[in-house]
């Protein structure tokens, strides 16, 4: 009997007919029949999804597992559905560029999309595909699929670190960083003012000299909670290092920055940092700077810059006070 896939498919001889692997489809001579459905049970439960698209992108192969992430029956979608309806308009092209080189000269390809599930969810996967060629031309594409969200999952986690700080949960320089690119160009776009604020706790250094970096961190921790609540919805308060902080505040003209700032520094002022269960407290005060990002200026650097010239001004005017600083 004659293998029903062409010549170089498996060839009748090889361990295991790769061919048939990927499709789904098997040689009748290529094994015994015992080890035929154990090769299959692992084509179809496979970690990895399987399947094989005709020329026009047909669906006429596919494995048990992707099946189920994408939440079908094997009825419903082989030879019925074209792959690229399970792919999102966002990803679609990326697939469409990869079975491009497929059916091209290259004979392989390989795309990151995410997937339509039947739930409605997405799932981000990846895969790589090559052409099943004989001498009268394409015949089927082969293709694995990889599950990608747990690596996703890992990359944004990773993302989130790289921009928080861990002592406090708040954003750190290169969150403050990307959302000022953001919030200029908004700024740009509407003409609405752009204001920020320089805080530096005062005598930092001598509460972690007197007490101890651990009752150092704990204020640190109660001040970017406090602040958290005086703060108003859409201010993007950020640890810069150390003992400094800053607060981005969009659509805030500089007599609004100066009440938010006077704000903040008297709920500083009046609210001591509360240290441990046995709840002692310890008092403590912040010097800030106030500044608007000026029109033109494509970064925050020159207003944190002015931002810090004033916070300076208002340590050596005595602390636990503001100081505006004019662009």
């Amino acid at each position: 009997m004659r293998c029903r896939w062409p010549s170089g498919c498996c060839g009748c001889s090889t361990t295991i007919a790769c061919a048939g692997y990927a499709s789904g489809r098997w040689c009748s001579r290529a094994r015994p029949a015992s080890t035929r459905g154990e090769v299959q049970d692992l084509y179809e439960h496979a970690p990895c999804g399987y399947h094989s698209l005709d020329g026009d992108g047909r669906v006429v192969s596919m494995n048990r597992t992707e099946l189920d992430w994408l939440g079908y029956r094997d009825d419903e979608v082989i030879d019925k559905r074209f792959y690229r309806d399970f792919v999102t308009p966002e990803t679609r092209a990326a697939f469409d560029a990869a079975f491009r080189q497929v059916l091209g000269e290259g004979q392989e390809g390989s795309a990151e999309c995410e997937l339509l599930c039947r739930d409605g969810t997405r799932l981000p996967v990846a895969i790589q595909a090559t052409a099943q060629v004989t001498e009268e031309g394409f015949q089927y594409s082969r293709a694995m699929v990889f599950d990608l969200r747990e690596r996703k999952a890992l990359e944004a986690r990773l993302e989130e670190q790289a921009l928080t700080d861990p002592l406090t949960g708040l954003g750190n320089r290169r969150y403050l960083e990307d959302q000022a690119t953001m919030e200029i160009a908004r700024a740009e776009r509407s003409g609405a003012p752009l204001a920020l604020i320089a805080i530096d706790l005062d005598h930092f250094k001598g509460i972690n000299d007197r007490h101890g970096h651990d009752v150092g961190d704990g204020v640190l921790q109660a001040f970017a909670e406090l602040a958290r609540r005086v703060l108003r919805d859409g201010d993007v308060l950020c640890r810069m290092g150390g003992e400094e902080f800053a607060v981005l505040l969009p659509a805030t003209n500089r007599e609004q920055a100066l009440q938010v700032a006077e704000r903040l520094r008297q709920a500083i002022e009046t609210t001591p940092a509360r240290l441990d269960a046995a709840e002692d407290t310890l008092a403590y005060t912040a010097s800030l700077g106030v500044t608007l990002v000026g029109g033109g200026e494509v970064t925050l650097k020159p207003a944190i810059k002015r931002a810090d010239q004033g916070l300076y001004a208002a340590k050596e005017a005595g602390r636990n006070r503001i100081e505006w600083q004019p662009g």
